[in-house]
This record gives C-alpha cells, sequence and structure tokens, in this order.
C-alpha cells in the first residue's frame, strides 16, 4: 500500500545538528514551484523493501478559474514506480483546498494553516459524506532534530471503513509526517528544499 496523500521561523529546531538559516517567517504549506519533499516510508510491513516518495510543486495552473499548484508525488521500490498528481490552492482565509482530476466534483478542505489547537471542521466528500478533521498541534522529533508548533490534521469519514490518517506540516517546512492510523503504515521526511533552502534530518 502507497500512502498518499501529502512552515517558517515560528518553528524552533532543538538539538540541530546542521547549519542552515531558519525561516523568518511563519508559513505550514510553502507552495513555490520547485520546492520538493522526499520521505522514507514507515511500518510494519515494510520488510527489506525501500520505499522512497517524493513530492515536488511542478507548475502553477487554472482549473475552474482557480489558481492551484500542480503537487507531483512519486514512489519507487520493489520494482515498482508510482505517481499521483493534485491540485493546491490556499485562500485568503489560509484554508487549503486540494482538487484531483480522479474526482472532479469535490475539494477537500484537508488543512487550515491558521487553525488553533483542537479546532475541527467537517467538508463533503463522494456518496454524500463528510470528512472531519482535527487539528492538534505538538512537536515532532526527524532524526535528531525537534520541530515545534507542527500541526497534525487527522481525517476521518465515519461512515466509512480504514480511511483514517493524519498529516503533519511543520512551520518553514510544510510536510513532515504522514500516517495511516488504520493500517500502521506511513511516511516521514528525510529531506526538503524550499524556497531555496535545503533542510536534511
Amino acid at each position: 500500500m502507497v500512502l498518499m496523500v501529502a512552515i517558517l521561523a515560528g518553528c524552533e529546531y532543538n538539538n540541530v545538528t546542521y547549519k542552515e538559516k531558519e525561516p523568518a517567517t511563519e508559513n505550514y504549506l510553502p507552495l513555490k514551484i520547485g520546492n520538493y519533499w522526499n520521505f522514507q516510508a514507515t511500518g510494519p510491513s515494510q520488510g527489506q523493501s525501500t520505499i522512497q516518495i517524493h513530492r515536488e510543486v511542478a507548475s502553477l495552473v487554472t482549473i475552474n478559474n482557480h489558481e492551484y499548484y500542480l503537487l507531483i508525488t512519486s514512489s519507487s521500490g520493489n520494482n515498482y514506480t508510482y505517481q499521483d498528481s493534485s491540485y493546491y490552492r490556499i485562500d485568503s482565509n489560509s484554508f487549503v483546498y486540494i482538487y484531483r482530476k480522479s474526482n472532479p466534483n469535490f475539494e477537500d478542505n484537508r488543512f487550515r494553516l491558521n487553525g488553533d489547537d483542537h479546532d475541527t471542521w467537517s467538508f463533503p466528500v463522494e456518496g454524500n459524506d463528510d470528512a472531519h478533521i482535527t487539528l492538534t498541534v505538538g512537536s515532532v522529533t526527524l532524526g535528531n532534530v525537534e520541530l515545534t508548533k507542527c500541526k497534525s490534521y487527522f481525517y476521518d469519514v465515519i461512515q466509512w471503513a480504514d480511511e483514517e490518517y493524519t498529516i503533519t506540516l511543520a512551520p518553514g517546512i510544510g510536510f513532515v509526517k504522514e500516517y495511516s492510523n488504520a493500517w500502521g503504515l506511513g511516511q516521514v521526511l528525510t529531506s526538503a528544499k524550499i524556497n531555496g533552502q535545503v533542510f536534511s534530518f
């Protein structure tokens, strides 16, 4: 199973071993063409396979009178490759909407970048059901780097089974961790290039 989904100096770095300039402003999802994130897959069934995931902001496109950033996520490992395309836009309220051509009648309001700890909201999905999001704020440790003020978004459709998962965004970086609460599989960030700055964990 490939877990798909999918930032600046309000983040405090503790025990940092690399010498990078810290970003100057908080941005939990820095969408700029050329920004990318590299992940390592995790989970109990990994065995000897090594699945690598690369996500990159590829272009800016217009769909249904909205401007979206096209994010392409590629996964490879065990003699296979997989690619997924998603379109992201951020409105004036810092609500993130995600559009997929495979499901053109819906936009996911997966992230609210200005949300506070324990905020909840919902949005419609196929089948006349609603997806429910719960936001929590906390720290994430990658290697020996502690990222604070991270925002984790738990996704759940009550009428569905085994679709629950959590995506975590860090200020100044964006995507840092994704986890299937139902399956115990996920991916963690190993490196990223954000607005010309390279991060390694």
